[in-house]
């Protein structure tokens, strides 16, 4: 039994705000790298004052670190391997994911410095958690669908959690869209609405990304399906986009709390989702009730 199990409150109450500055310091060093090359940083409709923005940075990276250390605690393998699989998962599902969403939905620019300003930060971070949050000893992987099975088994698993995701991501962007839309089309906050078929081709490709980096977590996983489905479904949602519209604070309120509605119900989903296709269902496991994830 590890530190963690014998005393979780204390436990996550210093390891959480230790990954918090370890990505934090991840962003000021991205930052001044950045700024020091000169680089076009994105042009926003307006930003909140110095002070406003360093605490929601620091807010931002307790957020990170939560997420970092829900994923972490279930990954096993060597401290590379685990620190592999988490910083490549955050980069694509923060990092990357945001700037594509930026990229379609947005007149920002700055695409290309914000990929390159992510990379430390996702990596100071997952170091950190990595460091910290260990799984059980001897905790072994528990079933799943792609580890010493068929080809044929996993593909068509493979093949429906890829066409999935743009289901579900129009299936909840279609419910806030009464909501959203109006926004969009004011242009009054450098956004923009492409047409399907922008957003279908990209949302494709943003699930293959997804999957990529999300199958090695799969197959690590030592926890129970439960609490993979909950720190999946945290993270994803967090990362997605509750962390970036946290700091949008030059959007309307309406459209923040919209847009978080929406990204929360389709991580839930996706996650739930994954679990269900490639974390097979077996007796013998042993549930962890739903407070474990929160240890």
């Amino acid at each position: 039994m590890n530190n963690e199990s014998r005393n979780p409150v204390v436990s996550w109450a210093w390891k959480i705000p230790a990954i918090a500055i370890a990505y934090f310091i991840g962003v000021m060093i991205g930052g001044a790298v950045i700024t020091a090359a000169k680089m076009q940083w994105p042009t926003f409709p307006g930003s909140a004052g110095e002070t406003e923005n360093f605490v929601l940075s620091l807010i931002s990276s307790i957020l990170m670190a939560a997420c970092l250390a829900l994923i972490a605690r279930g990954i096993r393998g060597s401290q590379f391997v685990r620190w592999l699989i988490l910083a490549v998962f955050t980069y694509v599902a923060f990092g990357l994911n945001n700037q594509i969403e930026a990229a379609i939905f947005t007149t920002y620019g700055g695409n290309t410095t914000m990929l390159l300003f992510y990379i430390l930060p996702c990596a100071f971070g997952a170091a950190a958690a990595i460091h910290l949050f260990r799984p059980e000893q001897n905790s072994p992987s528990i079933d799943n669908a792609i580890t010493g099975q068929p080809f044929t088994r996993w593909l068509w698993r493979a093949i429906v959690a890829w066409l999935a995701f743009p289901v579900i991501y129009l299936f909840f962007g279609t419910l806030a869209a009464p909501v959203v839309v109006p926004v969009y089309q004011s242009q009054d906050f450098g956004l923009t609405l492409p047409g399907f078929g922008t957003m279908i081709p990209v949302a494709l490709v943003r699930s293959a990304l997804y999957l990529a980096v999300t199958i090695p977590i799969l197959v690590n996983w030592s926890r129970s399906r439960r609490s993979l489905f909950l720190s999946l479904g945290i993270a994803l949602f967090a990362m997605m986009g509750l962390i970036g519209l946290l700091s949008a604070t030059f959007f309307p309120s309406v459209l923040r709390v919209a847009h978080s509605v929406e990204i929360l119900g389709a991580a839930l989903v996706y996650a739930w989702l994954l679990v269900a296709l490639f974390i097979p269902k077996v007796r013998h496991e042993i549930n962890e009730p739903v407070a474990a994830v929160a240890e």
